[in-house]
């Protein structure tokens, strides 16, 4: 009898905790957790960009294999992932909804950390009893995840911008020009060169632009990677404004007293001489352009041949952006080319090939209010981190990882892979460089003074509107006032 009695409290209780569900295999806010084939599963998000059908079906076959190793296996886990529009957005609701509606790890854009810790759990504890190996990550990657001294995450891949030329159109030209005045497009490793090889490649009927050389359209969106190559700073080493040092100063000769101005003002002047010698049609800004041959040169990440690939374009390089060798100095329209060994009057010399770097990391988010991290969420916590760290750290899980997606690992001890020493395609280009390569500024309002202030103020200096020195000029001082606002130092 009393077995019976057992039998059936143990289903009245199973009743009454999952209401309306099936049996005691439902989920409530207390009890989330979904098994398959007697293994929990964990859900990945991931930003938007993995929801086109060449990353959405690469990265879905590295799931799939990853779910069939027999290290998965013993974890008791199976991953299954969604894309999700505005991840940022969508996973702050999520926290603030509780554990039922979060995923359990998070592919993040690593850009956007500094803005979004209080739903990202600080994994210092985790790292330190793991003995996790951090400084076998690539070092500027793993601190784009560092907040305030806090790890919200471990980098996941490292996604370098850079520009790609079209092959097909430089061998066209060079096959008919004068040796000396052929484009060595291993070799655009300056500004002059890249601006000598864009009005080579631009074609005209007459003031209409038929085939852009190089896409200045979409140039304002790369003015970090510009001024970065040209050794300058957008954000002051204080962290606290727009460039170096809080004083605006006068217009006329030698109002630059200061190499970090200088070198930001020279970006800017570089780019008004790129928007004056019109060198792209407003039309050929996308990957339409690029793709069907309508454009010689534009941006992208390393990812950018995925988005290629259903374009008649096949014959492609990818280059680093090229160091500064001019400086504007004596005017926005008498810039001075710096040979190898020239310097300026403030003893600047050229600058240095590299860019942005990109990518994303793998993090865990927390619910927001701290009565609902309860057992059952801290349980999917303990398994998320074990998938991370077997997904990041054991090598032939990570060797899976780069060659199914075809990505630049951060774990800079394994680039010596066959998958990279025999690569012959877009990452044999750009690895070499990638010791170059920089993050953006990881500081509270950096996102939104590079999307509205430095892109606004460059848009007014396309359209002619205002001058490189105003350009310059509210930039720093909008870029100021909004930091220190980020900030709370206003």
């Amino acid at each position: 009898m009393k077995k019976i009695m057992r039998g059936v409290s143990v289903l009245a209780l199973c009743a009454a905790v999952v209401g309306a569900a099936a049996g005691c295999g439902g989920t409530n806010a207390n009890n989330y957790s979904k098994y398959e084939d007697g293994r929990l599963l964990l859900e990945i998000w991931a930003p938007d960009e993995y929801a086109g059908d060449a990353v959405k079906t690469k990265f879905q076959g590295f799931l799939n294999k990853l779910n069939d190793t027999q290290e998965i296996k013993d974890l008791g886990v199976k991953l299954i992932f969604q894309p999700m529009v505005q991840l940022p957005t969508a996973l702050k609701t999520a926290c603030a909804s509780g554990p039922n509606k979060m995923p359990d790890i998070v592919i993040w854009d690593r850009f956007a950390t500094p803005s979004n810790t209080n739903f990202l759990l600080p994994l210092d504890e985790k790292i330190e009893q793991d003995h996790i190996d951090t400084a076998s990550f690539l070092s500027e990657a793993y601190n784009e995840l560092t907040v305030n001294d806090t790890q919200y995450g471990l980098p996941l891949d490292a996604d370098p911008w850079g520009i790609y030329v079209n092959m097909d159109q430089v061998n066209a030209f060079n096959a008919t020009a004068a040796e000396g005045d052929k484009i060595d497009a291993s070799n655009l490793n300056t500004w002059t060169k890249l601006l000598d090889a864009a009005e080579k490649l631009t074609v005209k009927e007459g003031n209409n632009i038929t085939r852009s050389g190089l896409n200045t359209t979409s140039a304002d969106g790369q003015f970090f990677s510009f001024v970065f190559t040209g050794t300058g700073e957008l954000i002051d080493s204080d962290k606290s404004s727009a460039t170096y040092g809080d004083t605006v100063m006068a217009e006329g000769a030698g109002f630059m007293q200061d190499a970090q101005s200088l070198r930001v003002y020279d970006t800017l002047a570089f780019f008004n001489e790129l928007y004056s010698k019109k060198l792209c049609n407003t039309g050929h800004g996308g990957t339409d352009a690029f793709g069907n041959g309508l454009c010689s040169m534009t941006y992208g990440s390393l990812y950018f041949p995925q988005s290629l690939s259903s374009y008649p374009l096949k014959n492609y390089k990818m280059i680093p952006y090229p160091a500064r060798d001019r400086t504007y100095l004596n005017g926005e329209d008498k810039p001075q080319v710096l040979d190898d060994a020239a310097t300026d009057s403030l003893g600047m010399t050229n600058g240095q090939v590299g860019g942005m770097l990109g990518g994303y990391g793998l993090t865990i988010p927390q619910p927001i209010n701290k009565a609902m991290r309860t057992a059952e969420w801290q349980k999917h916590v303990e398994k998320a981190w074990d998938v991370i760290k077997l997904w990041l750290t054991n090598d032939d899980m990570q060797a899976l990882y780069f060659t199914e997606n075809e990505a630049i690992t951060c774990r800079t001890d394994l680039w010596d892979h066959t998958f990279y020493t025999q690569n012959t395609g877009v990452i044999a280009d750009i690895l070499p460089y990638i010791q170059n390569y920089k993050m953006r500024p990881s500081v509270a309002g950096y996102e939104t003074f590079e999307s509205s202030v430095v892109r606004s103020e460059i848009q007014s200096l396309k359209e002619g509107s205002q001058t490189v020195f105003n350009t310059y000029k509210n930039i720093r001082s909008k870029g100021n006032t909004l930091l220190r606002q980020a900030q709370g130092r206003a």
